[in-house]
């Protein structure tokens, strides 16, 4: 997968699928939200409608009981006349005695107490009264049982109450209408337009639901919805079965004797409509209150057919219905509280589809809102991408001429971003790539160079062994570089006599070879000369400071080994301390006779002997040899070179100057010689000079 196409995928999974996880979490969380508050709002609503019951019952009770007060008896001998002051001010006293809850009593039966006569009783422990014109005689026939008084309530011509012996109007019963108009409810507030829309959507539906319902009834089919059936539904505002429906009942006294009773039919439709008709309607709620049959009673028979779309549970009526229950039914939620007074469970059903769907509108206006600013940003975020990977492609096609060998190969790329400051660091490396390039072929034309300057010094020193009368001379030379300041030579002298000698010119490399080739060239031209060691190294020692620079010196020991006398005349300028190894004693140290020839020259050289015997060495080095350091940066040591020469003295030329050379080696370990080393073995008289 190209670059440019990783980086357009990983941008639309970055921000698409956050953005789409949050546009989703927003909506289920706003809805939850909507919930938990239309559920508060709505149970506080139910909680209203509880009160408002429990409010209207206990008026009730106590206008009933204010009732215990009221000269009934003078109201039944005062029926009939309906013309009469007296019994329009008692109707009056009694409707204000009963006041705004007259709406809500349907009847009022007065029963008065009857003596054994059968006549109506003065009152219990009271003799009779005589005939009064305000109480006349009764008639012979039998005297009224009670006095049953119809209030506005019952004006509807409601059935009355089963529970009362009804015979009708004649007989031992005086029945009374009062005509005084009942008292309105208020009306409810007018909808809004959107819960005017929301409506027009629900009767729609519900046309259908009854559509359906009448098909199925012809089809023979049952039409339970939810647990609460259609029937149930319709009966709208009829008498729902409360408890307090049962008849308010109270003592009527008179000069503080029972006189009767009166017993209140109460109308618990009225109750309803009052207690459900208050209750606020602003966002489309439903008031509806179910009795113990699990009819369902509304204060406006339009809402019978908005709750038949809802599939009411079984489980908010009845015996095992709890106290308080929230549940949401489709796009509706339902909230129900349970009064224990009257036995009722009132409800409030709150639609939330149209917030629903306003949610729902929003997270997706927001959605697309997202979208749309993720497509702007993938429009800016292509030609970004392709010039990045341009700018790539660039840079791999310079790599790969580079690889090829086209070492002046340049990238064009003007961007200062990591790809440019990349870019730019790929042309540094191309360019000193290219260096480092001429640097290899002048390093390797050097060391083509300082290879053949290095085999001429190898031609330039002794690579046989001398053996000269009863001398024998080998030596050995290992540069730490390819060419080194180190030399030796010995060659034979007119007379027998043999040229020794062991130098060691500053610095290395190819200036220090020079200078030891033709030094080297010098003494074995002129020693032969002039004999005269110390006179010779003063010469040397003007001529090399005259023509070199300062900087330039060298050490050197200068021998010559008289064979007949066994003497060796000797000058060291300014080298290390040199070995005459005796066969039957110490070694003997030849130490340095003057400076190093061109340091501060003009001091002058002493020019020193040493006798020599059959069987006796002479050892000649430079300072590689003993300035060698281990890891542990201890230096080899005059010591130890001394002790292994004794150790090793009788052996001969190979073995000795093979000994000693692993012994170094083996000493350093893995450390690389940091300085030229050179050996030289001489061994005089007698000695089988092939041993090893």
């Amino acid at each position: 997968m190209r670059l440019r196409t990783k980086l357009i995928l990983a941008f639309l999974l970055l921000a698409v699928v956050p953005l789409a996880g949050v546009s989703i979490y927003s909506y289920t969380s706003s809805i939850r939200t909507l919930r938990q508050v239309v559920e508060a709002e709505s149970g506080y609503l139910a909680d209203d409608m509880s009160q408002r019951m429990e409010s209207v019952s206990n008026d009730l009770s106590r206008r009933i009981q204010r009732l215990g007060g009221f000269p009934f008896r003078q109201l039944m001998v005062q029926a009939g006349k309906d013309s009469d002051p007296q019994r329009q001010a008692l109707i009056s006293q009694l409707l204000s005695q009963i006041g705004d809850s007259a709406s809500f009593i349907r009847s009022l039966e007065f029963t008065p107490m009857h003596g054994p006569d059968g006549r109506i009783a003065e009152g219990r422990g009271h003799p009779p009264r005589p005939a009064h014109p305000a109480y006349p005689a009764p008639p012979a026939e039998k005297p009224p049982d009670a006095l049953i008084i119809r209030l506005p309530g019952d004006s509807t011509g409601a059935p009355p109450d089963p529970n009362m012996d009804h015979r009708g109007p004649e007989g031992n019963r005086i029945v009374m209408n009062l005509t005084v108009p009942p008292v309105a409810p208020p009306p409810p507030p007018p909808p809004s337009p959107a819960e005017q829309q929301h409506v027009a959507a629900e009767t729609a539906l519900r046309d259908i639901a009854r559509l359906a319902q009448d098909l199925s009834k012809s089809a023979g089919l049952s039409s339970q919805i939810g647990g609460i059936t259609a029937k149930a539904l319709e009966s709208g505002l009829k008498e729902a079965q409360l408890a307090l429906t049962k008849n308010l009942a109270s003592e009527v006294r008179r000069e503080g004797a029972v006189d009767g009773s009166v017993r209140a039919q109460i109308s618990s439709s009225q109750i309803l409509r009052h207690v459900l008709s208050r209750t606020q309607r602003k966002q489309g709620e439903i008031p509806f209150a179910l009795d113990s049959e699990g009819k369902i009673h509304t204060a406006d028979p339009k809402d019978l057919p908005q709750l038949e779309a809802i599939p009411l549970p079984m489980s908010l009526s009845g015996k095992g219905a709890s106290a308080q229950q929230q549940t949401t039914v489709g796009n509706w939620v339902v909230v129900t509280r349970k009064d224990a007074a009257s036995g009722m469970t009132f409800g409030i059903a709150r639609p939330i589809g149209q917030r629903l769907e306003e949610i729902g509108v929003t997270a997706a206006r927001n959605l697309a809102y997202g979208l749309g600013m993720v497509g702007l940003a993938l429009i800016g975020i292509l030609p970004l991408s392709g010039r990045m990977t341009r700018n790539l492609s660039t840079l791999t096609h310079g790599a790969e001429q580079l690889a090829r060998g086209d070492l002046q190969t340049r990238v064009d790329v003007k961007s200062e971003d990591e790809i440019g400051q990349l870019a730019q660091a790929f042309n540094r490396m191309a360019e000193e790539l290219s260096e480092n390039q001429k640097h290899l072929v002048q390093q390797e034309r050097l060391r083509k160079e300082l290879e053949m300057c290095r085999k001429i010094q190898e031609e330039l020193l002794p690579r046989k062994v001398l053996r000269s009368g009863i001398v024998e001379v080998k030596g050995v030379s290992i540069p730490a570089r390819e060419v080194g300041g180190d030399f030796f030579n010995y060659f034979p002298m007119p007379g027998k006599d043999v040229a020794l000698l062991v130098g060691d010119v500053s610095g290395k490399g190819l200036p220090a070879a020079l200078l030891m080739a033709n030094l080297q060239a010098t003494i074995r031209a002129r020693l032969p000369l002039e004999r005269d060691l110390a006179k010779l190294a003063n010469e040397l020692d003007y001529e090399i400071q005259s023509g070199t620079p300062p900087e330039v010196y060298l050490t050197l020991f200068i021998a010559i080994l008289e064979t007949e006398s066994r003497t060796l005349r000797y000058v060291n300028a300014g080298h290390n301390p040199q070995f005459a190894l005796h066969a039957d004693g110490p070694a003997e140290r030849l130490e340095s006779t003057g400076r190093p020839l061109g340091l501060l020259s003009g001091a002058g050289y002493v020019e020193r002997q040493t006798r020599l015997n059959d069987g006796d060495s002479l050892f000649f080095y430079t300072d590689g040899l003993v300035e060698s350091e281990n890891p542990a940066g201890e230096e080899f040591g005059m010591e130890r070179l001394e002790k292994l020469l004794l150790e090793e003295r009788s052996r001969g030329l190979e073995g000795i100057l093979a000994k000693v050379e692993q012994t170094a080696r083996d000493f350093r370990q893995n450390m690389d010689a940091a300085d030229d080393a050179t050996m030289v073995l001489v061994k005089i008289g007698g000695i089988d000079g092939g041993s090893a």
